[in-house]
């Protein structure tokens, strides 16, 4: 069987496989799947290896050139106690590797534990299995209202199948780091300044979906991806601190303006239940005695009511009346006894 033969067997028993179901697929002439998007906007599914490059399901088929590159490899490597020493290789718990011989995939992910090699043949990728995090470089952008801002954020991958990390894409770490940082941009400048600093969460998991709708083709899943900082131009923080100490004072007024309201409410009523009971206004000014003297203080004011300053007022203004009456008589008495006299 011929190269383009198996290539064309893996192709046609992958045809099924959730990679190719994902949206309709046809074939060309040559009998190559190709997406049919109708005319959609392409993503990185679209652009992903038409053949299977490694299926689980079928051991690695080796030609007859291969078969005896390999016996004189390992026969080299048998009698020369030199590549003794490179026959062994460890992959830690956290780790798997991948072993290429002569340049295709032998038997999957391989580890933990110790596992032998050909270092003639064989070329070994070591993928790290743990969680990563990434400090994504500083975003000067613009918001939807046209403000410049920098963010800060972290985000956080994971590896989850080794085979599509190594075989899908040049280099997973480089490739996640700036799809994060342009998705971050893309997806803050749909918003506006309000929504950037209340509505983190949310676009902390609209961040998150995107990226991993694109990265999971490649066997990385992300766990989270957080906003560190949003930081503002010297103007813009200056503004906003002058508005919210405006409104803080607004505020600081109006509570005090509902304060005297009710305050006087209550005086009114107070005053009420005084003017309806006479000997209240004794009971309190006594009260007031009694919190004096607490305080040994020297100087005492003694209130009058308010009944009689009105009986000293009525009596001044009976008093100027009464002399306005005698300087009429005494002018009309004068004015009769000139005119006796003429």
């Amino acid at each position: 069987m011929s190269a383009h033969q198996e290539l064309a067997a893996v192709s046609v028993d992958t045809d099924t496989t959730p990679l190719q179901s994902k949206r309709p697929t046809k074939r060309n002439d040559s009998g190559e799947l190709v997406v049919d998007d109708h005319g959609n906007r392409k993503k990185m599914d679209n652009y992903q290896s038409v053949y299977a490059m490694w299926d689980p399901d079928k051991p690695v088929q080796w030609s007859c050139c291969e078969i005896v590159l390999l016996f004189f490899a390992w026969l080299i490597c048998a009698v020369i106690p030199v590549f003794w020493f490179c026959m062994f290789r460890t992959v830690r718990d956290y780790e798997r590797a991948l072993i290429f011989r002569l340049g295709k995939v032998k038997g999957g992910a391989e580890g933990p534990g110790v596992f032998l090699i050909n270092p003639l043949t064989d070329n070994i990728v070591v993928v790290d299995l743990r969680i990563e995090t990434y400090n994504l470089p500083p975003q000067d952008m613009m918001t939807k209202d046209a403000v410049t801002v920098t963010v800060d954020a972290i985000s956080f991958m994971k590896v989850i199948d080794p085979i599509l990390a190594v075989l899908e894409v040049d280099d997973y770490r480089f490739a996640f780091r700036n799809f994060s940082a342009t998705t971050l941009r893309s997806v803050l400048g749909t918003y506006d300044l309000q929504s950037l600093l209340s509505e983190r969460d949310e676009i902390n998991k609209k961040i998150q979906r995107i990226i991993e709708d694109e990265t999971s083709l490649w066997g990385v899943v992300v766990p989270a991806v957080e906003i560190k900082d949003v930081k503002l131009p010297q103007n813009m923080q200056r503004a906003m601190a002058a508005e919210a100490e405006a409104e803080r004072e607004r505020k600081a007024k109006v509570v005090s303006s509902m304060g005297e309201v009710e305050a006087a409410e209550q005086l009114a009523k107070a005053a009420d239940t005084i003017s309806d009971s006479p000997g209240a206004l004794q009971l309190r000014y006594l009260h007031t005695l009694v919190k004096i003297s607490a305080e040994k203080n020297s100087t005492i004011l003694f209130p009058l009511p308010m009944e009689i300053m009105r009986g000293l007022q009525a009596f001044s203004s009976m008093q100027e009346e009464n002399q306005l009456l005698r300087r009429r008589e005494n002018k009309q008495q004068l004015d009769q006894i000139q005119e006796n006299l003429m």
